[in-house]
């Protein structure tokens, strides 16, 4: 099932740009696709999420994370 209302993706620390998108990915033996959040300045995470909301709250919370430091 689809995220109907997915929560707004913050910008990229790297590059401060707003063109990130969601890359998706299902490997062998999985039901159903992997998603993350990718920038095209080459900034992502290693870690895949279960729907697209989540791996926009990954995204959200690593930025955030990353602030604090």
């Amino acid at each position: 099932m689809p995220d109907t209302y997915l929560p707004s993706i913050l910008p990229c620390s790297s590059c401060q740009g707003h063109a990130q998108k969601l890359e998706s990915c299902q490997p062998a033996g999985r039901l159903h696709k992997l998603w993350r959040v990718v920038c095209p300045c080459g900034c992502a995470l290693n870690q895949w999420a279960v729907s697209e909301g989540s791996a926009i709250r990954l995204w959200n919370r690593f930025l955030g994370e990353e602030e604090k430091n």
